[in-house]
């Protein structure tokens, strides 16, 4: 039970680290006008497509592309283990309304911008944590606390 709350409380400070660096990133400007893209992939063709071109760097694109996948896999990966029972696909639904979360946030705060591409590769990176848990769990030989 312990190390549970050590897990609790490391999740809190991942959480609290997320909106930072999500959310607060280009601090706080209440006189600008929140963005919105809601045509699905538009920006990762767009960053692709610079990146081909020289336009950005391939660290710019590792970082707005992969760095938006990477940050979510330890959410799929504590998250049921923090929450005993918890199914694949009820964490991935928290993992979603989280995102939405910060994603809605960032939009009428006028923090940043409500990209459909964001949640794509926010929630692939919750899926990929769930499939690490899942198989960090086969292998151990224990049931989990999934239950299908």
């Amino acid at each position: 039970m312990k190390k549970r709350i050590i897990v609790f409380v490391v999740l809190l400070v991942y959480i609290a680290i997320i909106v930072k660096v999500l959310v607060f990133k280009n601090g706080i400007n209440f006189n600008s006008h929140g963005a919105i893209n809601v045509e699905p992939f538009y920006t990762i063709k767009n960053y692709t497509l610079a990146m081909k071109n020289s336009n950005i760097s391939v660290k710019d694109y590792l970082y707005n592309i992969i760095g938006n996948i990477i940050i979510f896999i330890p959410f799929g990966i504590v998250l049921p283990y923090i929450m005993f029972g918890m199914k694949r696909l009820n964490t991935l639904f928290v993992g979603f309304l989280f995102v939405l979360l910060i994603e809605g946030v960032q939009f009428i705060a006028s923090l940043g911008v409500f990209d459909i591409d964001d949640i794509i590769l926010n929630v692939t990176g919750v899926m990929i944590g769930i499939i690490i848990y899942s198989l960090a769990i086969r292998i151990r030989g224990d049931n989990g606390y999934f239950k299908n």
